[in-house]
């Protein structure tokens, strides 16, 4: 048998509800999303953050409660964007490996969307705290 690992990309770093009428927004559509996403096989779910108008968010705060309740509704491994939004700063994106989790995206430069380029990130210094 072939190894797998499935990683659900579950809500997209700039997606609006007017694009994609069933994005996961709150964070518990987002933890029923991860859910569904579990029982589909996934075992990674990427999350995005949002507020509660949509708009993307590097807050760990935000982060802290889509993690708590995806911990709660399923057993994925719960991957939290370091790329944000292209307004996010490098520490902004930083925020939710605050919360020790198992992983992570790593964003190499500045995103290039929709045909801009942002100035390189800054260099960062990160280390996992021991469980």
């Amino acid at each position: 048998m072939t190894k797998l690992i499935i990683t659900a990309a579950l809500t997209g770093a700039e997606v609006t509800r007017e694009q994609q009428p069933n994005l996961p927004i709150t964070p518990e559509e987002i933890a029923q999303a991860a859910l569904e996403a579990y029982e589909a096989g996934a075992a990674v779910v990427h999350v995005h953050a949002r507020l509660a108008d949509g708009t993307p968010t590097q807050d760990r705060e935000v982060y802290r409660e889509i993690q708590r309740l995806v911990a709660e509704a399923c057993p994925v491994i719960f991957q939290p964007s370091t790329g944000g939004a292209v307004w996010h700063s490098a520490q902004e994106r930083l925020q939710p490996l605050e919360l020790n989790p198992e992983m992570a995206t790593l964003t190499a430069r500045g995103p290039a969307i929709s045909g801009l380029t942002s100035s390189p990130i800054p260099r960062v210094s990160w280390k996992r705290r021991p469980a």
